[in-house]
C-alpha cells in the first residue's frame, strides 16, 4: 500500500496539470481583439443591469420607496390646475416613472386643453431638469421652480466655487487652476478633469476631491444654459409671487384628493382603471368649486346697510367674481372633455359618467384659455 500511493499522488498531479484552469469573468484578458473587447462590454453590462421588482398582482404598478422601511407598489398622480385652483389635467404613472418623464405628457395635455400656451409654469422639484427647462423656454413658457440645496458633503468645496468660463470652455478651481474639457459621457454631461500633477501638491486638496487619482472632475449639462436661465427667474418678485400661490392651489387639491376623495390609496388595478377615477375625482372637486361660486353669488346681500363703509370695493368684488366665473367656463370644458374620456373607457364608472354629463353640463363647443398663468405638479 505505501508503493502505490506515490504513483497515485504523481498520477493525480498529472491529471490537474491537464485540466483546464476555470476562467475569471472579472478578469482581464492579455488578448487585445474584437473578441476580448466585447467580453468587456458584456461583462459592464451585466455588472449594470438593474434589478426592476415587478408586483404579480398588478404589473402595470411600480415600486414606490419612500424611506428605508416603506416599499409599496403605487401610482403617481401628476395633477395641473391653474391659478385659482381648478383642475385641467391629470396624468396617471407608475410610482417608479421620475417625474421629470410625465411632464412633456401633461403639459401637451394642458396646452391642448386650453388650446393656447400658459405664460409661466410652476413646477416641483422633481421637475426641475435641464431638458424641461429647454423645453419650456423655447416654447417661450416661463419655468418656476424653487431653490434646491447643494448636495455637496460637509466640509468639501461645492460647484459653485468653480467658475465657469465660457470663452475658453474651461472651469476654474478656488486655487486658480484650470479644469480642461475631457468627454461627454452618456447623460449629456460634458466632463472637466483638473491635471492630477498639480492637484497632487495642491493645499486645498483635502476639500477638493478624495479621489486616489488626485483628479478632480466637475460635469456641465449640454443645456446647462437654460437650466441657468430657469434659475434666475426665481428672483424675480412677480414669479416669487406667483410661485407662492402653489400652497394655495395645487397642494390644497391634493390635500383634497387625500383625505376627501380616498386617493390616500389605491383601490383599483391597473393603468386604465386608476385614469379614469383620477378624472371624476377631478371633476367632482371642480364642481364643487362652481357650486361655491354659484352659492356665494346667489346670496351675496347687494342692499345692505353694512355695505356702505366699504362701497369703493364693491365694484372690485364683482369685477373679480366675474373673473372667477370666466375660469370656470373654460373649466366646465374640461369636466365634458374629461368625463367623455373616462366614459370611452372599460371601467365601472361609465353609467355614472354618461349621467353627470347629462344632468350637470350641457354643450360647451367653444372652449377658452384659462389663464396666463399655470401651476404644474
Amino acid at each position: 500500500m505505501s508503493k502505490q500511493a506515490p504513483i497515485k499522488r504523481s498520477l493525480q498531479r498529472k491529471w490537474q496539470k491537464s485540466k483546464p484552469k476555470p476562467t475569471n469573468r472579472n478578469s482581464k484578458k492579455k488578448s487585445n481583439g474584437i473578441g476580448s473587447l466585447m467580453e468587456n462590454r458584456r461583462c459592464h453590462l451585466r455588472k449594470k443591469k438593474r434589478e426592476v421588482k415587478v408586483s404579480k398582482t398588478d404589473p402595470e404598478s411600480g415600486l414606490l420607496v419612500k424611506n428605508e422601511r416603506e416599499r409599496v407598489f403605487a401610482y403617481s398622480y401628476h395633477t395641473a390646475c391653474d391659478r385659482n385652483g381648478w383642475i385641467l389635467q391629470t396624468y396617471v404613472t407608475a410610482a417608479n416613472v421620475h417625474d421629470s418623464q410625465a411632464f412633456f405628457v401633461l403639459f401637451e395635455r394642458v396646452k391642448r386643453e386650453i388650446q393656447s400656451c400658459p405664460e409661466a409654469v410652476c413646477v416641483d422639484a422633481g421637475y426641475k431638469t435641464p431638458a424641461i427647462a429647454k423645453y419650456l423656454l423655447e416654447q417661450g413658457v416661463k419655468p418656476i421652480w424653487p431653490y434646491t440645496r447643494p448636495k455637496t458633503k460637509d466640509g468639501f468645496f461645492r460647484k459653485s466655487d468653480f467658475v465657469y468660463d465660457e470663452y475658453f470652455d474651461c472651469y476654474l478651481c478656488p486655487n486658480d487652476q484650470v479644469l480642461s474639457y475631457s468627454t461627454t459621457n452618456r447623460e449629456g454631461y460634458r466632463e472637466y478633469k483638473s491635471d492630477p500633477a498639480v492637484c497632487r501638491s495642491c493645499p486645498y486638496l483635502h476639500q477638493c476631491t478624495q479621489s486616489k487619482s488626485y483628479t478632480k472632475v466637475v460635469t456641465r449639462h449640454v443645456w446647462q444654459d437654460y437650466y441657468e436661465e430657469a434659475e434666475h427667474l426665481r428672483y424675480v418678485p412677480e414669479y416669487r409671487e406667483l410661485y407662492a400661490l402653489r400652497k394655495e392651489t395645487i397642494e390644497r387639491d391634493f390635500a383634497d384628493m387625500k383625505e376627501k376623495h380616498g386617493l390616500r390609496w389605491t383601490h383599483y388595478r391597473g393603468l386604465e382603471k386608476n385614469e379614469a377615477q383620477a378624472m371624476l375625482v377631478c371633476a367632482a372637486m371642480n364642481l364643487k368649486k362652481l357650486a361655491n361660486y354659484l352659492w356665494k353669488a346667489k346670496h351675496r346681500p347687494f342692499f345692505s346697510f353694512a355695505w356702505l363703509p366699504i362701497l369703493p370695493t364693491f365694484f372690485e368684488n364683482i369685477v373679480y367674481l366675474w373673473n372667477k366665473m370666466g375660469f370656470r367656463h373654460s373649466s366646465e370644458t374640461h369636466f365634458v372633455n374629461s368625463l367623455r374620456a373616462a366614459s370611452q373607457r372599460s371601467s365601472p364608472f361609465s353609467v355614472m359618467v354618461s349621467l353627470k354629463r347629462q344632468i350637470a353640463f350641457g354643450k360647451s363647443d367653444n372652449p377658452r384659455c384659462v389663464a396666463d398663468n399655470a401651476d404644474c405638479q
